[in-house]
């Protein structure tokens, strides 16, 4: 029976259509990753019988990638016709595969407008800008491109490779994809006036000259209203409120990610002219040679605006900061504290500032600017907050955000998290506080005093605990949690 049904089953197979059985194969020999090659056997098609072998060879859509090096496209470009080409290249250097010939079919190729993704990724500069003034139509007319997608990592040996000729002399109706690096262009208008539809943009420009205006950047993100992921290494000056060519605001409606990084009078030029959706799924930024003072003036108050503006959930916000030496704050959605899940599992993070310093600060000026950012966080709201390497201490945690539910300390000092004060004094912090966890806390001297007078005197004002989980490669952490579980009524 089993075997009938496997023959039935053949049989149907055999019996589609050309058209429907080259749409499967189409499917089945498409490239892995932006830059890779075919997965392995995936075009074992051709072996199963001839039937299939001459529907596949008739199909020139099966064809249309040819492989990610000089040598594959050699074998495999006459079998393509003018189906449109996915032309990929993942390679170090050339290996003298790339001749005239394959020149001669690339310029072919940009003649009829038939290539529809172009993505380039060698170290070898010269067998880039071979390729791209190959792919370059020689026609002094403008012509509309079919490229979807345009992605261009040079390796730099060789110095940068000048994409100018080829976005001069193409309209790009289609291309939804834009990313390069270590490159050149002529003019920044190239990709403001001529690129429209864009939904990814991918762009270093510490590494292409010359360097965008902050207009140029904010022009490209409003000529591309469709954008979805936007990518920024920002080496722009600051915004100047005087310039008349900058536009008023930039609505980005379809937004979910936006990663910037680069100097802080550059990024906020740039953020200060951005609509931003409620709904942006990441806003990534990092910051370099920032100065301490530059929190209270610049990041703060952004800080403020956007998660505001961005709103929380219903659980509320959850915060975490790193110091050490740097600091980078993250702030997202608390996803709930009911049950031991690990802590990076609480927090649907939707924004992270990394905030590099122009030189390393004091203990104190690090602290300060913990606080500053802390400060500007909506402080009603948050209801879990981390503090990771150079900690706060409780009491300025609770005064900054009177209603967290659960507190976490990551690869803290004890003594320095929890420092002994005047019980009397600190019986009302943290009144909502239920769980408390602490990930790799240092000792001195193995003494968890500091901890467990905390929890008396929470414990004397009537303000029990839920949950204290403790992770922790000391080997009396056993009987010392056993033993707060039960002193003070905690979950163990």
């Amino acid at each position: 029976m089993k075997l009938k049904r496997a023959r039935n089953s053949l049989l149907n197979i055999s019996k589609l259509p050309p058209e429907l059985l080259g749409d499967i194969f189409c499917r089945n020999a498409t490239f892995k990753g932006d830059f890779g090659g075919l997965g392995k056997r995936s075009r074992n098609f051709l072996f199963v019988c001839h039937h299939w072998f001459e529907v596949a060879s008739s199909t020139p859509e099966v064809w249309s990638f040819w492989g990610n090096t000089p040598k594959d496209w050699a074998r495999w470009h006459q079998r393509s016709g003018t189906a449109p080409l996915d032309l990929v290249l993942g390679v170090e250097w050339d290996d003298g595969s790339f001749d005239a010939d394959l020149s001669n079919v690339l310029q072919d190729r940009a003649t009829q407008d038939t290539i529809r993704r172009i993505h380039l990724k060698a170290t070898d500069s010269g067998l880039l800008k071979s390729i791209i003034s190959s792919s370059t139509t020689d026609s002094e007319e403008l012509r509309s491109s079919g490229v979807e997608s345009f992605m261009l990592q040079n390796g730099g040996s060789g110095g940068l490779v000048d994409i100018s000729d080829f976005f001069a002399h193409y309209r790009f109706p289609r291309l939804q994809r834009l990313e390069f690096y270590n490159c050149t262009i002529s003019s920044w208008n190239l990709i403001t006036s001529r690129i429209t539809t864009l939904t990814i943009l991918d762009l270093d420009l510490f590494t292409i000259e010359p360097t965008p205006t902050t207009s140029q950047v904010l022009s490209i993100l409003a000529s591309n209203p469709t954008l979805r992921k936007v990518t920024f290494s920002v080496d722009v000056a600051g915004a100047d409120a005087g310039d008349v060519t900058l536009p008023p605001r930039v609505p980005l409606r379809h937004l979910k990610e936006l990663k910037l990084d680069g100097y802080p009078q550059g990024i906020f030029g740039i953020l200060d002219r951005l609509d931003l959706p409620r709904d942006v799924d990441i806003l990534d930024i990092t910051l370099d040679e920032c100065a301490v003072e530059e929190i209270s003036q610049t990041i703060g108050p952004y800080l403020r605006d956007y998660l505001r503006h961005r709103g929380m959930s219903q659980l509320g916000l959850g915060l975490s900061i790193s110091s050490e030496p740097d600091i980078e704050l993250q702030a997202g959605d608390v996803d709930g504290m009911d049950f031991f899940v690990p802590p990076p599992a609480r927090m649907n993070t939707f924004l992270k500032i990394t905030i590099e310093f122009d030189r390393a600060p004091s203990i104190g000026r690090l602290e300060k600017a913990a606080v500053d950012l802390i400060t500007h966080a909506p402080r009603e709201g948050v209801t879990y907050f981390l503090a990771s390497g150079r900690p706060l201490t409780v009491e300025k945690i609770s005064t900054q955000l009177p209603n967290l539910r659960g507190l976490h300390f990551e690869r803290v000092s004890l003594p320095i998290a929890f420092p002994r004060a005047n019980p009397d004094g600190d019986v009302e912090i943290f009144r909502c506080l239920r769980y408390l966890f602490l990930d790799r806390v240092f000792l001195v001297d193995g003494d968890w005093g500091p901890l467990t007078t905390f929890l008396l005197w929470r414990a004397r004002s009537g303000r029990q605990l839920h949950s204290l989980v403790i992770v922790s490669s000391y080997r009396a952490l056993p009987s010392i949690t056993q033993e707060m579980a039960q002193e003070f009524r905690l979950n163990p």
